[in-house]
């Protein structure tokens, strides 16, 4: 079977809106995937009504060969229209600022364009349908009148969005939208070339522009990827893999539950830091952040804060976890010995305090300033953070509750301290000391 010129557009207008439809289901909530989808889709339908030879006739006689050509001008406008709203998106991924406001003024300029373009469109298809509806032999469709028509608007247009995307290369907007972007400004020129050459070329064209662009949305998936296997550092391989198949709706539904948090702070970092060159105390910081990021995975743990050099854990959350006492004062206690480990030998000295608190709380995603945020509220954040103040370095504190959930099978076992006015609790709060039952040496001094 010989592939005819119809069955080309056919094939390539039904990849396109495809690979609309494709971002659309799994990117929906992205402002920028959206505009970009209708754009695909646009285009998609476009081919479908240009080239079917099997439809067309049908249309044409119930709605007219006029209709035909004002809906396939509509859809090639609409097409523009929806590239440059998507770009648009891609500028407001960025910070509030002067660049921010140019590049959006541009593209609203530019869409106002391509208004008055299908506008000038539909006034040509009305006064001039027989010229309007009849194909240029050759590979430019173009009539010279029509050029001078159109190409000053259209290529206004195209100038000022080009304008507006080097701006935005400028602007500190998402690395991986910029990768998009510059697949869209070597992709533009093959998809536009569908609107003067002629039909036996338009396929091809589009398909160079598509293949440009499918190579750079490749790509952005990479950088997305990359980006969610550095993220997976900060969970737990339990909260991972819900996330992978639960997916992210599920482990960041806001809900209330009984969790254990445990907070670590190091001592004498002030006086470390005063003493000691930025680089030298950037180096420290990693160096504590990873190794706190490891012993929270290690026992379930989920790390949702790093606070200068203090790092928030939670146990039992975003998973669920019955034993979640017994896992943070294992965690603690292993924070407490690779802290011993990595702190030996700073000058000045430097150590690690501990504070492990369970309660009632609510955890989950909150919306601010345009992002999400997990969070943990309750008074075991609070109580955990104050323990965590009251810890001499070396030294692992918990509250009462926590101590009840303990496995006596732990090789961890509580000395009770003086119970402890804290601020923010009316009562006097009672206070444990948790250590390893085979070795209780004494703490190390502040």
């Amino acid at each position: 079977m010989i592939a005819t010129p119809e069955t080309a557009f056919l094939v390539v207008g039904l990849m396109t809106a495809g690979t609309g439809l494709i971002f659309l289901l799994n990117d929906r909530a992205n402002p920028a995937s959206r505009a970009l989808s209708a754009c695909l889709m646009a285009i998609g339908l476009r081919l479908f009504l240009s080239g079917n030879d099997t439809l067309a006739p049908h249309i044409e006689v119930t709605l007219g060969l006029w209709l035909i050509d004002a809906l396939t001008t509509t859809l090639e406008s609409l097409a523009i229209l929806c590239g440059l709203e998507w770009g648009l998106r891609i500028g407001r991924t960025g910070p509030p600022g002067r660049l921010r406001l140019t590049s959006t003024a541009l593209f609203r300029a530019a869409q106002i364009l391509i208004i008055v373009y299908w506008g000038l469109s539909l006034g040509y298809l009305a006064i001039f349908p027989e010229q309007a509806m009849s194909d240029v032999a050759g590979n430019v469709r173009v009539r010279g009148v029509e050029f001078a028509v159109f190409a000053p608007v259209l290529g206004t247009s195209i100038l000022l969005a080009g304008i507006a995307i080097t701006t935005l290369r400028f602007s500190r907007i998402d690395r991986a939208e910029i990768v998009r972007l510059r697949a869209l400004a070597i992709a533009g020129p093959f998809l536009l070339g569908g609107l003067i050459f002629g039909n036996h070329i338009v396929p091809i064209t589009l398909t160079l522009g598509l293949l440009a662009f499918l190579a750079g949305s490749v790509r952005y998936l990479l950088i997305q990827n990359q980006r969610g296997q550095f993220m997976r550092q900060f969970l737990s391989p339990e909260v991972a893999r819900l996330v992978q198949q639960e997916g992210m709706d599920e482990a960041l539904k806001r809900q209330r539950r009984v969790l254990s948090v445990v907070i670590c702070d190091l001592r004498g970092f002030t006086d470390y830091a005063r003493q000691h060159d930025s680089d030298a105390v950037v180096g420290l910081l990693e160096r504590f952040y990873n190794s706190v990021g490891e012993v929270a995975a290690r026992h379930g743990g989920t790390v949702k804060d790093h606070a200068g050099d203090g790092v928030l854990i939670l146990v039992g959350a975003p998973l669920a976890m019955p034993d979640h006492t017994t896992r943070a004062l294992q965690l603690a206690d292993d924070l407490r010995q690779v802290g011993i480990a990595l702190l030996a030998g700073s000058t000045p000295e430097l150590g690690l305090g501990v504070g492990v608190a369970t309660g009632r709380t609510t955890i989950g995603a909150i919306r601010g300033a345009r992002r999400l945020e997990y969070v943990a509220v309750g008074s075991a954040v609070n109580l955990a953070a104050r323990l965590c103040d009251r810890a001499r370095a070396g030294e692992v504190l918990c509250d009462q509750r926590t101590l009840q959930g303990l496995d006596a099978a732990t090789a961890l076992h509580a000395e009770p301290r003086q119970a402890e006015s804290l601020k923010g609790f009316p009562e006097p709060v009672a206070v444990f000391a948790v250590a390893p039952r085979a070795a209780s040496a004494p703490a190390q001094p502040t």
